[in-house]
């Protein structure tokens, strides 16, 4: 059976080491990440033994351990044993330590084995992308502190360069980060309700359905004026204070209803909010296609006939993720405007993209960035058209991105 020790740790890292480095000088180092006494790199024995799992580590190594700084032994590893090992075979050395991890029955899912980060061996088996300082020096302060190395010799020699190799097809799926997000389940938690308490004050403008007090989101040390989200119904959720919500507990039938029931209507007004605002949007991009001050166009600018999607065309993730917003939400809405100025003869559609084309063309030219070339179109266009509504020049330009008129599809 397979098992975690401070041998098979140190035979793991043995068969991945490069070769000018002797495996009695890469086993002392690891022990003087935390007993910097204690220098056995010379001494062939001691280092065999501890790396063959026939003996324990020295109570001088395993006392320093216990008051070791994680982080302290981390920046160790970092800056002495990472350039011991070949850096070929460092995703080998997660993936053995991840199997002999998930492997060993005698460790708990919820046991701290990385103690760098605090992670368990289910977070750990879960888990592609690590700090390969951390991870590995995380693992050595448990083998250290917590496992019994004598006796283990038979789980060491199952930690063959044949078994390391067995991972090989593997090792695409492990990656290597600078550093862990605090990103956690519970945030994840936290930041579910408040989105869902966000919603729910837009629904009744930022205040208590029942009592019309203005509220905000819970945060640290305020206990009183904040939202509380309440179930009143399977399907139904209301936003309160702190105060009506304990009084919601001991609420009548009837109270209940009648919340649930205004609360159905502010959902609708919401709905009524979002169509007038639509309507609003549309309204202002036809004001502005009809102002456009047309100019003269090359003959050499030709149009693009088949659209190709945004997501081939920007590289910038946030510039991407705009224009994809301003599509989906009203391109419809701009061709419908484009086909009905174009029926009134007010606006010569191939012309005006013709224009935005050659616009884009001049910019790029400039080399400027994606988001400096859109941003400078729809200042263009601004300009041109008054200075009356911006986020529907945006939207204008967005359609002319999806169009094809900005932005070139990227080459593989």
């Amino acid at each position: 059976m397979k098992k975690l020790c401070f041998g098979t740790l140190a035979t793991i890292l043995k068969n991945c080491k490069t070769k000018s480095i002797t495996q009695k000088w890469l086993c002392g180092t690891l022990l003087l990440s935390v007993a910097s006494t204690y220098d056995v790199r010379s001494d062939d024995g001691t280092t065999s033994d501890l790396v063959k799992g026939k003996k324990n580590l020295s109570r001088i190594v395993t006392d320093a351990a216990l008051s070791a700084d994680p982080q302290d032994v981390s920046e160790f590893f970092k800056q002495n044993i990472l350039q011991m090992l070949d850096s070929n075979k460092r995703s080998l050395i997660v993936l053995a330590l991840k199997d002999i991890i998930a492997s060993d029955n005698a460790i708990e899912p919820d046991t701290i084995i990385e103690k760098v980060n605090g992670m368990t061996k289910e977070t750990i088996s879960s888990r592609d992308a690590f700090v390969l300082e951390d991870f590995l020096a995380g693992i050595f302060l448990y083998t250290v502190q917590n496992v019994e190395n004598r006796n283990c010799e038979d789980s060491v020699k199952e930690v063959t360069d044949e078994y390391i190799q067995s991972f090989n097809d593997e090792k695409d799926k492990i990656s290597f980060i600078s550093t862990y997000s605090n990103f956690s389940y519970e945030t994840a938690n936290e930041i579910s309700i408040n989105t869902r308490a966000l919603v729910l004050l837009t629904e009744t403008g930022g205040k208590c359905q029942k009592c019309s007090r203005v509220l905000g989101i819970k945060k640290e040390g305020n206990d009183v004026n904040y939202a509380k989200i309440v179930r009143l119904s399977e399907t139904d959720e209301v936003v309160l204070c702190v105060d009506c919500e304990r009084e919601i507990q001991n609420a009548s039938l009837e109270e209940k209803i009648a919340l649930i029931s205004e609360k159905h209507d502010l959902e609708t007004l919401v709905v009524a909010r979002e169509a007038t605002s639509r309507y609003t949007i549309e309204k202002q991009i036809e004001q502005v296609l009809r102002e456009v001050d047309l100019m003269d166009v090359t003959d050499g600018t030709q149009l693009k006939i088949q659209p190709v999607k945004v997501e081939k065309k920007i590289v910038e993730k946030r510039l991407k993720e705009r224009v994809l917003f301003d599509v989906r939400r009203l391109y419809q809405g701009v061709n419908d405007a484009l086909d009905r100025l174009a029926g009134e003869n007010k606006l010569n559609v191939d012309k005006f993209a013709k224009n935005v084309k050659r616009m884009y063309e001049d910019a790029n030219e400039s080399q400027l960035s994606q988001s400096a070339i859109y941003n400078l179109l729809v200042e263009t266009l601004f300009e041109k058209t008054g200075r009356k509504y911006r986020e529907a020049c945006e939207i204008i330009i967005s359609y002319f991105v999806q169009r094809c008129e900005v932005f070139d599809e990227i080459t593989k």
